[in-house]
């Protein structure tokens, strides 16, 4: 458990906060691509660590991400109008190019130099992997942009999502890097129930998906360790197979709040690998969840479209489908005779336990236990890196020395005398059991 000074510490990411100061050290999601598709479109809204923001595309197809509130008179920039290379503010003109640059003020007297001394906060962003990325740190310490493995795929392969989150971003990143509630909360009585059908998959490899959900069904209890990395750390979790293998499942986390989840194969041949989940503070007690994919087949383009339809409230598609004041949707009756959660969708599942917790957890309440490890080393991670950038010291995990286009995941099956500490170790990490960063 955290004491009540380390819980205040690491839930609340606010402008001059130490964990919000940690968090602007590094580049951070701040909306879609496809929220500002074309240059001169609408702005929209922003809500990024507890301050409200406008993002809009401006003439070039570059995307400015400045302060809600016009420096002039606090009007909204949302209001504005986007074109001829800035966004004018429609309250007395005055218009602002992405860097914050005033390009004028017409309602300034003839010959004022008003517009070379006002500018609007902005913020330097990168688009990648259908992403829009800000850096809202102090520009002295901003880092390189961190291209992952989604960043090198072409466009077409990847699919990049958002959903909202209604608690505080650490509930819902502890369930991303929590890899052991999947063999009770994402199960059905199927999976436990049934003996399992050798379908010639339990050996060295990539289990299919029926081994998989037969040994996370059957094996409830798996083994996790921890070691930590030079981008955050790596969890590895192994149970073991019907045959006496270990299926081992490698998840990575980088910091500040980037999770690369294990994947397995949707087909013979057909290896869809874990996607990356993105957890963003939008305040203290609501969060976005981004979460890209990689396939090594054509993503239809309609298929974001369907998640939306399928995940957001219709009569406002800005608000979730199922929430706490619908209970989730939960059926009673298939919770006792079909699948032990009576929710569906695994997403929901994931949203029904983290929010029933409260907007913030008070984690000096709870009791943790060995397969907690991974939940474990990410607030002590967290909470270190956040005291030392407060003591004036540099944020971790920003080095451009570390191969991030290389880091993955895993999701296989191992023989029972392997080491699955040897696996996954492609962006750097070491074989070396337990090992941690000091």
């Amino acid at each position: 458990m955290l004491t009540q000074e380390e819980n205040e510490l690491i839930c609340h990411t606010g402008p001059g906060t130490p964990m919000g100061e940690l968090f602007r050290r590094y580049w951070l999601p701040a909306l879609l691509s496809e929220e500002v598709p074309e240059p001169d479109c609408p702005p929209v809204r922003v809500r990024l660590m507890s301050e409200n923001l406008v993002a809009f595309r401006d003439s070039s197809g570059e995307v400015g991400l400045v302060e809600e509130a016009c420096p002039h008179r606090g009007a909204s920039m949302f209001f504005g109008i986007n074109d001829n290379g800035g966004l004018m503010c429609i309250y007395h003109g005055f218009k602002f190019d992405v860097t914050g640059k005033c390009l004028e003020t017409p309602s300034a007297m003839p010959g004022s130099t008003l517009k070379d001394k006002v500018r609007i906060k902005a913020y330097p962003t990168v688009e990648s992997a259908g992403i829009v990325w800000a850096y809202l740190g102090p520009p002295d310490k901003k880092p390189i942009f961190r291209r992952l493995d989604v960043a090198l795929a072409p466009a077409s392969h990847v699919s990049a999502t958002k959903t909202p989150v209604y608690c505080n971003y650490l509930q819902s990143m502890e369930g991303n890097i929590d890899t052991s509630h999947s063999a009770t909360l994402h199960r059905s009585y199927g999976d436990r129930n049934k003996p399992w059908v050798d379908d010639g998959t339990d050996v060295p490899g990539h289990p299919s998906p029926a081994l998989d959900k037969y040994v996370r069904g059957h094996s409830r209890y798996s083994r996790v360790e921890v070691q930590d990395t030079p981008y955050g750390f790596r969890a590895i979790n192994t149970r073991t197979t019907p045959a006496g293998n270990q299926y081992v499942r490698i998840s990575n986390h980088v910091l500040p709040t980037f999770t690369l989840i294990g994947g397995h194969p949707i087909a013979p041949g057909k290896v869809q690998r874990g996607g990356w989940i993105f957890m963003v503070p939008i305040d203290d007690e609501n969060c976005w969840r981004y979460q890209v994919n990689l396939s090594d087949e054509l993503v239809p383009a309609e298929r974001n479209r369907a998640f939306y339809e399928q995940m957001m409230d219709p009569a406002n598609p800005r608000r979730r489908r199922l929430r706490l004041d619908n209970d989730y949707g939960i059926d009673r009756v298939a919770q006792k005779t079909t699948f032990v959660a009576g929710i569906q969708g695994i997403p929901n599942q994931d949203y029904a336990v983290t929010e029933s917790m409260g907007p913030i957890y008070d984690r000096t309440k709870e009791y943790l236990y060995e397969e907690d490890a991974a939940i474990i080393r990410c607030r002590q991670i967290l909470i270190r890196a956040a005291r030392q950038v407060a003591g004036g010291g540099e944020a971790p995990a920003n080095s451009s020395n570390i191969p991030w286009g290389q880091i993955r995941s895993e999701d296989i099956v191992i023989g029972p005398e392997e080491d699955p500490w040897l696996l996954a170790t492609d962006a750097g990490e070491t074989a070396a059991r337990g090992e941690r960063l000091h």
